[in-house]
């Protein structure tokens, strides 16, 4: 029988006041005007995690700060004077150099505002894995990112592999990467319920559990290249387990298992910020992420532990070296090994009602609200050095 034990208060840490006067984090001055833009080039989750959600957090508590985030490459003669610094996210394109030398080098060089370059993936089409059904919009990376990367002042990124990569491949001093991890903000991800999740995990008893593979179009071999995709590994055991889990595919659906796509529930992918709500109502008792080895995958933020352990629903994942780094305990390697771990954790109530709550307090670390003098710090550059 499941135990309800109340848990040790865990109080987050919160952003310290902006008028604080003691040494610690980067923090803006109150009485001070700053003025931050950006060009995000990604339309989904890459430029909320990397720039939107930051821009609004830090917003709500600076008044004084003007955030002016948009797709599109600003050539407004009126905007760059007032710029502390301007980030540019995800651009891999040639087409787009002509603005970033005629125009926002110069204001640059002619104001003296820091320009930091933000990548969160390997966008260079030769290391991109065939099966990537965006892999050709990337044909451009390896001459543009360079550029870019050349003319910053410091480029973020997700994760130590991603700047290693990046440093090794163009040439790059790894002194010029800054590493900040994808983090979630709490008013977005936040709706860890353990009424809830006891009330899931009882009634596991009467019916089939659900698990759900939540993931982009990109992770499945949608143009059926014949080069496997990241469910290769775990094809079988799907198959073999279809009577008896109760599957969901949210987004990706590998087209090696439609000759049973009767057998599985399919929702397809919607707007980003619905992204919460729709996991929500899928009310799954698990969320499993393959991944194919790869150094494209092993660059991968952990977002997708993350986004489980801040709803309260168990997650595995594949043993790649920034979900061991995390949480080895949820990681496996083989279909076998992961056919163990979701045996046991489904035969265990009070084993899996605990492995939710360590997890939930495991991402009291990865709240972007407390994280927020990161962003700062690097936004600053070269000032706040």
């Amino acid at each position: 029988m499941i135990q309800f034990v109340p848990p040790k208060p865990v109080v987050p840490a919160r952003p310290e006041s902006p008028d604080a006067k003691t040494s610690g984090p980067v923090r803006l001055i109150p009485e001070k005007t700053y003025g931050f833009a950006s060009t995000h080039i990604d339309a989904g989750g890459c430029s909320y995690y990397r720039i939107l959600f930051i821009s609004q957090l830090l917003s709500q508590i600076y008044d004084r700060a003007i955030f002016c985030d948009a797709r599109i490459l600003f050539n407004n003669r009126e905007l760059f004077p007032l710029l502390s610094s301007f980030r540019l996210q995800g651009a891999c394109s040639t087409r787009d150099l002509k603005w970033f030398r005629d125009i926002l080098l110069p204001a640059k060089d002619k104001y003296h505002f820091p320009f930091i370059y933000e990548i969160d993936d390997i966008l260079v089409h030769e290391d991109i894995p065939v099966y990537n059904c965006y892999r050709n919009c990337f044909r451009e990376g390896k001459e543009a990112i360079p550029v870019y990367m050349g003319g910053s002042d410091a480029i973020t990124v997700t994760c130590d592999p991603l700047a290693d990569y990046y440093s090794s491949k163009f040439g790059l001093p790894r002194t010029k990467f800054r590493v900040i991890p994808n983090y979630l903000p709490r008013y977005f991800f936040d709706s860890y319920d353990e009424a809830v999740i006891l009330d899931r995990i009882r009634s596991q008893k009467s019916r089939k559990p659900r698990i759900c593979f939540s993931c982009g179009i990109s992770h499945c071999d949608m143009n059926r290249t014949g080069a496997g995709d990241d469910f290769s590994g775990i094809l079988d055991w799907i198959a073999e387990n279809r009577r008896k889990y109760d599957f969901v595919f949210h987004g990706g659906f590998p087209p090696a298992l439609e000759k049973y796509a009767n057998d599985f529930t399919r929702i397809p992918v919607g707007p980003f910020l619905d992204y919460p709500r729709v996991r929500r109502s899928i009310r799954a008792d698990l969320f499993i992420q393959p991944l194919r080895h790869s150094m494209f995958n092993e660059c991968k933020s952990p977002i997708k532990l993350l986004e489980s352990w801040a709803e309260g629903t168990p997650a595995f994942v594949q043993d790649l070296g920034n979900y061991m780094k995390i949480a080895p305990d949820a990681c496996f390697d083989t279909a076998d090994t992961l056919d163990r771990k979701v045996s046991g954790l489904f035969a265990d109530p009070d084993a899996q009602f605990q492995f939710i709550r360590t997890n939930y307090v495991r991402m009291q670390d990865y709240w972007l609200d407390d994280h927020l003098s990161e962003w700062l710090e690097v936004m600053l550059f070269p000032k706040g050095r």
